[in-house]
């Protein structure tokens, strides 16, 4: 198994319903590949990471480089050979931090929401925000982050996606 991590900057901005949409369609795509993953959005910018077979995973990859909605796609870190899935409990979800208040309850203290264009670019800070931000989407959802057994890979419906 593979975990990629990826970010993108939207070319023109979106209102809210419409990226989650573009996410229950990514969902619905990744649940047939058996791909999981889960995504947040912050001034436009995206920081994704998806995981399952190579294969699956690099092809959702691919959708994403062709898609006109997304540029200055950049694949920040690869994870080969991962013995479980990080972000397994939906095949994609999507929580917008681009609000200060959901930051500092999902984020807590990390003081890097001024920061953050410049600090998506990192690797090791863009993991671990997709992490915090995943354990707190379920934990107010609650839905099981290990996601073991039956439920692992869930299309989430548009309340599953955190804005505020």
């Amino acid at each position: 198994m593979v975990i990629r991590v990826f970010r993108s900057e939207m070319k023109f901005i979106m209102p809210y319903p419409d990226i989650q949409d573009l996410c229950i369609s990514a969902a619905r795509y990744n649940r047939d590949a058996d791909v999981t993953g889960f995504m947040i959005e912050c001034g436009g910018v995206f920081l994704q990471a998806v995981e399952g077979r190579e294969e699956a995973v690099d092809t959702v990859l691919h959708r994403t480089r062709r898609d006109s909605r997304h540029h200055h796609i950049d694949h920040l870190l690869s994870i080969d050979g991962a013995a479980r899935r990080q972000f397994g409990a939906w095949a994609m979800n999507l929580m917008f931090l681009d609000d200060a208040r959901l930051w500092r309850r999902a984020v807590g203290p990390l003081k890097e929401y001024d920061d953050f264009l410049l600090r998506s670019r990192d690797p090791v800070f863009s993991l671990g925000l997709l992490s915090l931000a995943y354990r707190f989407a379920c934990s107010a959802m609650e839905v099981d982050p290990a996601a073991v057994g039956l439920k692992r890979g869930r299309v989430p419906s548009a309340a599953q996606m955190l804005k505020s």
